[in-house]
């Protein structure tokens, strides 16, 4: 899952986070990396558009 992370420093980092990980866990990862964070964006997978079938 990707997870998007807005600091309050101003930057951003998206992490790619497993499925397996506890909330508490990355909250402790992603403070390490740029310190305390204000808000989480979880990243949807983004959706191929397909071609519609016009043939009867």
């Amino acid at each position: 899952m990707s997870v998007m992370v807005y600091f309050k420093s101003g930057v951003s980092q998206v992490f790619i986070v497993p499925h397996n990980i506890s909330a508490v866990e990355f909250r402790r990862i992603a403070e390490t990396v740029g310190g305390g964070f204000y808000k989480v964006d979880f990243m949807q997978r983004q959706v191929k558009p397909r071609k519609l079938n016009t043939s009867y």
